[in-house]
């Protein structure tokens, strides 16, 4: 098993003698990539959790002219966008390729749902990880989904207001930092978010934010 596994946020606070059961015990698997192969295809299902723990991985994929674009440069130990596992579009946004010789680990759905309802620190873990503002050097892959700004505004704004249990929270990030997360410049993020307070969909006001309109808000992330 690679050691950098040891050092993955997913078992922070574990032993490794507790980790190697847990690698045994859920079937994780390990598998080695040469440089340059693409071994997650774009528009393939999210059904394994990947982890990177040897290596360096290259997220890309195509503008309309169909020129690779690069989107993120992932180094380990990294959680590849988890988010996706439990995602009702699972769906791969981009292609990922081994940059350099790579090892990745995986583990099943299925495993995985079982390791997290029976070891709490792994589940602690794992909510860490995907509810953190930053989450994981990948995250603004999932953005590209959304084709619009508007629309991975609104599915960032629905997406906090689900994890806080409210419509009325506090955001966590600055409009420089969702205009990187996005994938889009500042000024563009700011003319959408002007747009949806002045149509009534939204209250904005510093890091206070309020969803008014939320049917509208999800019709926007569905675009």
């Amino acid at each position: 098993m690679a050691r950098n596994l040891y050092k993955c946020s997913l078992f922070s606070g574990m032993d490794n003698t507790n980790i190697d059961r847990i690698y045994r015990h859920y079937g994780f698997q390990s598998t080695s990539y040469p440089a340059g192969e693409v071994f997650a295809i774009k528009g393939a299902r999210y059904s394994s959790l990947l982890i990177l723990v040897s290596g360096i991985v290259r997220a890309e994929t195509t503008d309309r002219q169909e020129n690779t674009v690069k989107i993120e440069r992932i180094t380990p130990p990294s959680v590849i966008m988890p988010v996706l596992l439990y995602a009702a579009d699972n769906t791969l946004p981009v292609n990922l390729m081994a940059k350099t010789p790579t090892t990745i680990v995986s583990v099943t759905k299925e495993k995985f749902t079982a390791l997290l309802t029976d070891e709490k620190a792994v589940l602690e873990n794992f909510l860490s990880i995907v509810s953190s503002p930053n989450r994981f050097a990948s995250d603004n892959i999932v953005y590209l989904t959304f084709k619009t700004i508007k629309g991975k505004f609104a599915n960032y704004l629905l997406d906090l207001a689900s994890r806080n249990g409210s419509n009325d929270f506090h955001n966590p990030l600055t409009q420089e930092q969702m205009a990187e997360l996005f994938g889009v410049t500042r000024p563009a993020l700011a003319r959408a978010i002007g747009e949806l307070a002045a149509e009534g969909t939204i209250y904005v006001r510093g890091k206070r934010v309020e969803i008014l309109f939320t049917e509208k808000l999800r019709q926007y992330a569905r675009n």
